[in-house]
Protein backbone atom coordinates (compact mmCIF):
# COMPACT_ATOMS: atom_id res chain seq x y z
CA UNK A 1 0.00 0.00 0.00
CA UNK A 2 1.60 3.23 -0.97
CA UNK A 3 -0.02 6.16 1.47
CA UNK A 4 -0.27 10.02 -0.23
CA UNK A 5 1.73 12.48 1.38
CA UNK A 6 1.17 13.62 4.61
CA UNK A 7 -0.96 10.32 5.18
CA UNK A 8 1.87 8.52 7.19
CA UNK A 9 1.38 11.76 9.84
CA UNK A 10 -2.31 10.91 9.82
CA UNK A 11 -2.27 7.00 10.85
CA UNK A 12 0.60 8.63 13.58
CA UNK A 13 -2.14 10.10 15.50
CA UNK A 14 -4.27 7.91 15.25
CA UNK A 15 -4.81 5.42 18.39
CA UNK A 16 -4.13 2.08 18.08
CA UNK A 17 -5.61 1.02 21.74
CA UNK A 18 -7.69 3.33 24.17
CA UNK A 19 -7.63 1.77 27.67
CA UNK A 20 -10.33 3.81 30.23
CA UNK A 21 -8.74 3.26 33.98
CA UNK A 22 -11.72 4.19 36.04
CA UNK A 23 -9.49 2.97 39.54
CA UNK A 24 -6.52 5.44 38.73
CA UNK A 25 -9.22 7.92 36.95
CA UNK A 26 -7.18 8.24 33.47
CA UNK A 27 -7.40 6.99 30.26
CA UNK A 28 -3.99 5.77 28.26
CA UNK A 29 -3.75 6.19 24.53
CA UNK A 30 -1.35 3.98 22.62
CA UNK A 31 -1.07 6.34 18.95
CA UNK A 32 0.17 4.65 15.72
CA UNK A 33 3.51 5.60 16.24
CA UNK A 34 3.59 3.77 19.68
CA UNK A 35 3.95 6.92 21.56
CA UNK A 36 1.45 6.47 24.63
CA UNK A 37 -0.19 8.90 26.19
CA UNK A 38 -2.14 9.27 29.79
CA UNK A 39 -4.45 11.44 30.36
CA UNK A 40 -6.67 12.10 33.52
CA UNK A 41 -9.76 11.82 33.32
CA UNK A 42 -10.14 14.98 35.72
CA UNK A 43 -8.26 16.75 33.25
CA UNK A 44 -10.73 15.64 30.07
CA UNK A 45 -13.32 16.59 31.92
CA UNK A 46 -11.87 19.87 32.16
CA UNK A 47 -11.07 20.64 29.18
CA UNK A 48 -14.11 18.71 27.23
CA UNK A 49 -14.69 20.44 23.77
CA UNK A 50 -18.64 20.36 23.75
CA UNK A 51 -20.45 23.91 23.02
CA UNK A 52 -21.69 24.07 26.84
CA UNK A 53 -18.54 23.57 28.32
CA UNK A 54 -16.86 25.74 26.17
CA UNK A 55 -19.80 28.75 27.36
CA UNK A 56 -19.12 27.47 30.74
CA UNK A 57 -15.15 28.03 31.09
CA UNK A 58 -15.29 31.18 28.80
CA UNK A 59 -18.19 32.58 31.44
CA UNK A 60 -15.69 31.45 34.10
CA UNK A 61 -13.13 33.50 32.93
CA UNK A 62 -15.13 36.92 32.31
CA UNK A 63 -16.38 36.58 36.04
CA UNK A 64 -14.57 34.33 38.28
CA UNK A 65 -16.58 34.88 41.01
CA UNK A 66 -19.54 33.69 39.77
CA UNK A 67 -21.82 31.15 41.40
CA UNK A 68 -21.84 27.49 39.33
CA UNK A 69 -25.39 25.74 40.83
CA UNK A 70 -25.03 22.32 41.40
CA UNK A 71 -22.59 19.53 41.82
CA UNK A 72 -19.13 19.50 40.06
CA UNK A 73 -19.41 18.10 37.08
CA UNK A 74 -18.07 14.26 37.41
CA UNK A 75 -14.97 12.73 36.32
CA UNK A 76 -15.62 9.11 36.11
CA UNK A 77 -15.81 7.48 32.85
CA UNK A 78 -19.08 5.42 32.02
CA UNK A 79 -17.98 5.02 28.29
CA UNK A 80 -16.41 5.72 25.27
CA UNK A 81 -16.91 5.52 21.60
CA UNK A 82 -15.04 6.12 18.60
CA UNK A 83 -16.34 8.89 16.35
CA UNK A 84 -15.63 7.99 12.81
CA UNK A 85 -12.08 7.83 12.44
CA UNK A 86 -11.24 11.25 13.92
CA UNK A 87 -12.33 11.30 17.58
CA UNK A 88 -13.46 9.47 20.54
CA UNK A 89 -16.35 10.74 23.00
CA UNK A 90 -16.59 9.89 26.43
CA UNK A 91 -19.74 9.20 28.38
CA UNK A 92 -19.35 10.56 31.71
CA UNK A 93 -20.72 9.34 35.33
CA UNK A 94 -23.33 12.01 35.45
CA UNK A 95 -24.87 11.99 32.04
CA UNK A 96 -22.82 14.26 30.14
CA UNK A 97 -21.54 12.72 26.86
CA UNK A 98 -21.64 15.40 23.86
CA UNK A 99 -17.86 16.51 23.91
CA UNK A 100 -16.15 15.34 20.89
CA UNK A 101 -12.21 14.86 21.68
CA UNK A 102 -10.51 14.93 17.86
CA UNK A 103 -7.18 12.85 18.05
CA UNK A 104 -5.25 15.40 16.68
CA UNK A 105 -5.81 18.03 19.37
CA UNK A 106 -5.43 14.78 22.27
CA UNK A 107 -1.88 14.15 20.70
CA UNK A 108 -1.12 17.74 20.83
CA UNK A 109 -2.03 18.22 24.30
CA UNK A 110 -0.22 14.99 25.36
CA UNK A 111 0.93 15.63 29.16
CA UNK A 112 3.70 13.20 28.51
CA UNK A 113 7.21 15.13 30.10
CA UNK A 114 8.78 14.66 26.89
CA UNK A 115 5.85 16.46 25.19
CA UNK A 116 4.98 18.90 27.41
CA UNK A 117 8.23 19.31 30.39
CA UNK A 118 5.74 22.56 31.31
CA UNK A 119 2.39 20.11 32.14
CA UNK A 120 -0.21 19.63 29.85
CA UNK A 121 -1.65 22.61 27.98
CA UNK A 122 -5.19 23.37 27.10
CA UNK A 123 -6.98 20.91 24.55
CA UNK A 124 -8.53 23.95 23.46
CA UNK A 125 -6.82 27.51 23.00
CA UNK A 126 -9.20 30.05 25.21
CA UNK A 127 -12.12 31.46 23.55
Amino acid sequence: MTLEPGMTHVLQHRPQDITVDRKAGTVTIRWGDGHISTYTTRWLRANCPCATCREERRSAELDPLKLVPGPPPSTEIVGAELVGNYAVRFQWQDGHGTGIFVFASLRASCPCPSCHPEGPPPLLPPA
